[in-house]
C-alpha cells in the first residue's frame, strides 16, 4: 500500500508539472487570410529565384498582350484560391468548401488559353521550344514549396496527399501568373503543354516532399 501511496504521489506531482507547463493553443487565421499573407511573400521570392536566367520584356502595348493581361490575374486568382483550400483542408472536418469556385476558374482559365492559341499565329516547332517556360515555373516554385510546406505544418493534415495537391496546384498557377510578365501575349501549342508539364511536376514534387513533414 506504501509503495502504491508513493506511486499515486509522484503521479500526481507529473501532472501538475505537465499542467503548468502547457501553453494555450492558438487557432490559426482564417485561410483566407493565411493564403493572401503567404503568397504575398512567396511570390517576390520566386520572382527573385527567376532572375538566374534571362527575361523576355512583352511589349505591354501590342495587341495580343490583352490576353495576358485577363490570363494574368485569373491564374494569381486561381492560385490563391487552391491554396485557401489546401489551407482549410487541413484542419480536420473542414472539408474543402468552394472547390466549385476553383472549377470554375480553372475551366475558365482553359478556355481562354485555347481561344488565345486558337487566335495566335502559328510559328514552326523549334528544337527546345518550351523549355524557357518549363525552367522558369520550375525555379519560380523552388522556394515557394518550401515555404508553402512549412505553413502547412502549422495545422497538419489526416488527408496529407489531398492537402498537398491543392497546395501544389495553387504554387502552380501562381508561378504561372509570374511567367505572363516574362511572355508573350500569343500563346503556341508547345508552350502551353510545357505549362501543363511544369504545373503537374509542381503538384507532384510539392505532394512527394510534403507528404511526411505535414502528416498527423
Amino acid at each position: 500500500m506504501a509503495d502504491f501511496g508513493a506511486d499515486s504521489a509522484a503521479n500526481h506531482d507529473l501532472i501538475d508539472q505537465l499542467s503548468t507547463s502547457l501553453t494555450p493553443v492558438r487557432r490559426p487565421r482564417p485561410a483566407a487570410t493565411r493564403a493572401l499573407g503567404w503568397a504575398a511573400l512567396a511570390l517576390p521570392c520566386g520572382f527573385l529565384t527567376t532572375r538566374l536566367i534571362p527575361h523576355y520584356h512583352p511589349d505591354w502595348h501590342a495587341p495580343e498582350m490583352g490576353w495576358a493581361m485577363i490570363e494574368i490575374p485569373l491564374a494569381l486568382g486561381i492560385g490563391v484560391t487552391a491554396l485557401m483550400l489546401a489551407f482549410q483542408a487541413s484542419i480536420a472536418g473542414r472539408g474543402t468548401r468552394g472547390r466549385g469556385w476553383l472549377t470554375a476558374l480553372v475551366l475558365a482559365w482553359l478556355a481562354i488559353s485555347v481561344a488565345n492559341i486558337a487566335v495566335s499565329p502559328y510559328h514552326p516547332v523549334r528544337i527546345g521550344a518550351g523549355m524557357y517556360c518549363y525552367t522558369f515555373m520550375m525555379l519560380a516554385s523552388a522556394p515557394i514549396m518550401p515555404m508553402v510546406i512549412w505553413a502547412l505544418r502549422r495545422t497538419r493534415a489526416l488527408r496529407p496527399g489531398r492537402v498537398l495537391a491543392l497546395a501544389g496546384t495553387g504554387i502552380a498557377f501562381m508561378v504561372a501568373g509570374l511567367l505572363g510578365f516574362c511572355h508573350p501575349g500569343g500563346l503556341h501549342p508547345v508552350d502551353f503543354a510545357m505549362h501543363l508539364a511544369a504545373g503537374l511536376t509542381i503538384v507532384g514534387l510539392t505532394t512527394l516532399l510534403g507528404r511526411r513533414l505535414i502528416a498527423v
